[in-house]
């Protein structure tokens, strides 16, 4: 496994980190044992990941619950993160909301403070949700000035608000894209990174295989027509990488670590054997400025 220096913080963070959102499980499943879920951190930790991303929101606190489980006495340096603002209330970016969400995540992750604390789904505040008066940055920043934060984080789809606060304020030291930056998309690449990487604000790649159409839920989205505006660059890519051993995933997961801005790939893993193949590739070699190319081209 392989370290990058997580923006201003000083953190050296594992290039692959695992997000607690795989705690779902998969639909004809439903949600994952505890037990499992402590094993799969566990297993991580052993991998050398030292990242964790999780929320409330995230099988409605279980998911927090499993990481309190598996990280509880944890020796291993490693960092944790969780969100504000999705959950008991769905988008409720005020103050007594957010101080009353995040306490009970402390006692679901079971420790008293946290690594980072994440504005979940930044567009869904807005602008005045963000800097308005008892509203989220001046509540998560309370919370940090008392020491059960030691850093803020964004996370969100509205690159341009997201890039847009970070020029505003340099309170956070994180963002989070979902679904915009992977090999089908590259509107991150464009929009929010080269303002982070200005800022010196970590950039956190969640969901690499863009919810599953580059991995296992490829053919049931093209079959209910999921992501319909991507098939035809889905099979130009495809097609460059029809001969390479390693495969799609794998290409998928080395074009993201390929970009030396993004800070953490979070892995989505929900077995130990999906686990393996993405904390693996840190290992690797990354892809070559002429496959890149050809990537962003198709």
């Amino acid at each position: 496994m392989r370290y990058r220096r997580f923006g201003r913080t000083g953190w050296q963070v594992s290039e692959v980190g695992l997000g607690g959102a795989w705690f779902y499980g998969r639909p004809e499943e439903g949600l994952l044992p505890d037990a499992h879920g402590v094993k799969m951190v566990e297993h991580a930790l052993e991998l050398g990941v030292n990242y964790f991303d999780t929320a409330p929101l995230y099988g409605r606190g279980r998911s927090e619950e499993v990481f309190g489980l598996a990280l509880e006495g944890v020796a291993e340096s490693h960092y944790l993160a969780t969100k504000v603002g999705y959950f008991p209330e769905p988008f409720d970016y005020t103050r007594d909301t957010i101080w009353r969400g995040f306490e009970a995540s402390l006692k679901r992750l079971r420790r008293d403070r946290v690594d980072l604390l994440q504005v979940h789904e930044a567009e869904q505040a807005g602008w005045e949700g963000i800097f308005g008066r008892e509203r989220t940055l001046e509540t998560l920043v309370e919370i940090r000035s008392q020491g059960l934060a030691q850093h803020i984080g964004l996370t969100g789809s509205d690159l341009t608000l997201m890039s847009e606060i970070l020029k505003e304020t340099g309170e956070f030291v994180s963002v989070i894209t979902f679904c915009k930056y992977d090999l089908l998309t590259q509107e991150a690449r464009d929009v929010l990174v080269p303002v982070a990487a200005a800022e010196d604000v970590a950039v956190i790649a969640a969901s690499p295989l863009h919810g599953g159409l580059l991995g296992s839920k490829r053919d049931r989205f093209i079959e209910n027509g999921r992501y319909l505006e991507l098939h035809a660059r889905l099979r130009r890519v495809e097609a460059l990488f029809a001969g390479d051993p390693q495969g799609l995933v794998n290409a998928a997961l080395r074009y993201l670590l390929s970009d030396p801005r993004v800070t953490v790939l979070l892995c989505g893993a929900s077995d130990p054997e999906e686990l393996e193949m993405c904390a693996t590739v840190s290992d690797g070699k990354y892809l070559t400025p002429d496959v890149i190319r050809q990537i962003e081209e198709a």
